[in-house]
């Protein structure tokens, strides 16, 4: 498995906003978000529903009920970011971190709510920048949560545990240990369901290595690795025992839970990479947006009745959804099926439901009619119909047991690979993006090329699922003047493309270097480009002092040079300006009389 471009956990960036991990093997870095909020659509109104849904008769099913569905944003200090590792790296990028899986619930602000609101609901990522949450509400509480929308009642808080993939700290340490004694001693940490935070795992490794349960070997003194040592003993034990669970506390702490099949015994080399998970713990104010959606639209913005005719008793209707974006090259059609196998002696036959995901909702209802004393359980797999350079072909992705009225598809349960790709409109302001994915399959290379715009900011492009050398190149179009800047080619992976993405933006550093003959002292004014005169800088030099730096910020990636002049005497008119100077080579000028 290749870990090239995921997020390094081994000796991140300290910011101020948290963390910054390098990219594994590659010259990127990652960016933490610090907040949440709800999405907006591509019309630019929160992505947020309120449904109320009644039968037309009401002594028949069903039962009157809600659905509350929203989308997440996560946001990032990403100027910020890119600042502080421009000290380190004055070519450095930064990009947000993504995510693959997680868990929102509700909570009281002041005082109780629903016990239907705190229910921990699964949160399905699209593996880059959104999430959506969908929840089945009873009518009252829909009917409550419709109040809160006009301000009335119901303050709420969500907290989401969010969880992404990485690297371990790599650590020249082998450890031996048995994993039944190991995982017994960290279990008595956590309830009686073996349930532990991760921050108690972390404290548990960070004790004197001699009263630890295992033996560690290292052929160098290992008090200088003993914190990164605890974080690389977390990250194995979460990746080997651990299954990521919602916080059965509410506590804002990430948490797993510990398995129970530990026997034998284990040697780790912890020098080597493995592929770790870490939870981000983030809250936010759900109904802010769709209050003010309200303020401004009226209640109708987000909320609507349905009635629906009766359902026979036995009879379910699951309402699935998939989190992709709507312009899918490539993609004919794409859908999902449901299977409920016979039941017998109750239902001798085989349940068998499907449904097509349209763009822009990606949303569908299919019904199982079971015997009126089963429970919900079945299959699903998804399908695409795809038309590449082998032709059009149905694709099927393998089965899943299921069990739930609301089935939430993430990208990687679909049987192609969807690369998601957006950029930000803070760059789409400015550029058109251009891109080119190569992927090699047997001895053909095939490409797929692509566009973002300001309306059409993000796009999914669906790869072969075993494709693992697939590469992306970027080209940045300012709409301005038609330059053209390019991001060199990167292994393909979700990405989201800002102005954080361009080496040309953001802070800047040069060494400028005077040579002196019969002069004593020498000025010249420096100015970004499409910088105010106001903005001009002054550099003095003499010949002990022959040499100085200089910073300023490119506010746009197509703006990033900058030009100089002679500082100007009281006797001598204004020279000219230079020709634009790159920003990333260092300046020689001459002093002349």
């Amino acid at each position: 498995m290749s870990f090239q471009g995921l997020p390094d956990f081994h000796q991140p960036i300290q910011s101020e906003d948290g963390q910054i991990f390098f990219s594994y093997e590659t010259g990127g870095r990652f960016v933490l978000p610090n907040a949440l909020s709800i999405a907006n659509r591509s019309n630019a109104q929160p992505d947020f529903a309120l449904t109320l849904v009644r039968g037309q008769n009401p002594t028949l099913p069903p039962k009157p009920y809600g659905l509350l569905d929203f989308q997440l944003r996560p946001h990032y200090s990403l100027d910020a970011a890119l600042n502080l590792v421009r000290k380190q790296d004055l070519q450095a990028t930064v990009q947000p971190i993504g995510f693959q899986s997680g868990f929102l619930r509700l909570y009281p602000e002041v005082d109780d709510i629903p016990d239907d609101l705190k229910v921990p609901i699964p949160l399905a990522w699209n593996g880059l920048t959104s999430a959506r949450y969908s929840l089945k509400l009873s009518e009252s509480t829909a009917i409550a949560l419709k109040g809160a929308l006009t301000g009335k009642i119901l303050r709420l808080r969500g907290q989401a545990e969010m969880e992404t993939i990485g690297v371990a700290p790599r650590l020249p340490i082998r450890v031996r240990f048995d994993p039944a004694t190991l995982l017994n001693q960290l279990a008595a940490l956590g309830n009686a369901q073996r349930q532990i935070a991760c921050d108690d795992i972390l404290n548990f490794f960070r004790k004197d290595l001699r009263a630890l349960p295992l033996e560690a070997i290292s052929a160098m003194p290992l008090e200088g690795f003993l914190e990164g040592f605890a974080e690389a003993m977390t990250d194995w034990i979460r990746a080997y025992f651990g299954t990521f669970i919602p916080s059965p506390s509410n506590d804002g702490r990430s948490y797993i839970a510990l398995s129970s099949e530990n026997h034998g015994s284990f040697e780790w080399d912890l020098s080597q990479p493995l592929q770790a998970y870490r939870t981000i713990v983030l809250s936010l104010d759900p109904l802010a947006a769709a209050r003010q959606l309200v303020q401004d639209q009226g209640l109708d913005a987000v909320f609507q009745e349905l009635t629906v005719p009766p359902i026979p008793t036995g009879t379910w209707t699951i309402r699935a959804s998939a989190n992709l974006p709507d312009r899918r090259p490539g993609i004919i059609a794409i859908g999902v099926t449901l299977k409920s196998p016979p039941a017998l002696p109750y239902r001798p036959q085989a349940r068998i439901a499907s449904a097509e995901f349209i763009p822009p909702n990606d949303t569908a209802t299919l019904t199982l009619r079971l015997s009126p004393i089963e429970k919900l359980d079945y299959q699903f797999f998804t399908s695409v119909v795809l038309e590449d350079a082998n032709g059009t072909q149905e694709l099927k992705s393998q089965e899943v047991t299921y069990q739930g009225e609301r089935l939430s598809i993430r990208p990687d349960q679909f049987p192609v690979k969807f690369l998601i790709i957006e950029g930000t409109q803070s760059l789409l302001a400015l550029a058109t993006i251009r891109g080119i994915c190569r992927w090699q399959e047997i001895e053909r290379i095939n490409t797929q090329t692509f566009e973002l715009t300001a309306a059409e900011s993000v796009i999914a492009l669906a790869l072969p699922r075993d494709v693992s050398n697939a590469t992306l190149e970027i080209f940045a179009q300012s709409l301005e003047d038609n330059q053209t800047l390019q991001i060199d080619p990167f292994p393909a992976k979700n990405c989201q493309l800002g102005l954080h993405s361009f080496r040309e933006y953001g802070a800047h550093q040069i060494s400028v270097e005077c040579e002196f003959s019969d002069v004593k002292l020498w000025a010249i004014d420096l100015l970004p480009d499409g910088a105010p005169q106001s903005e001009i800088s002054v550099l003095f030099f003499t010949p002990s002092q022959p040499q100085k730096t200089w910073s300023w910020l490119a506010k746009s990636p197509f703006r990033s040079g900058y030009r100089y002049r002679p500082h100007p005497t009281l006797d001598a008119p204004l020279a000219d300006w230079s020709a634009l100077q790159p920003p990333f080579a260092p300046l020689k000028i001459q002093a002349t009389p």
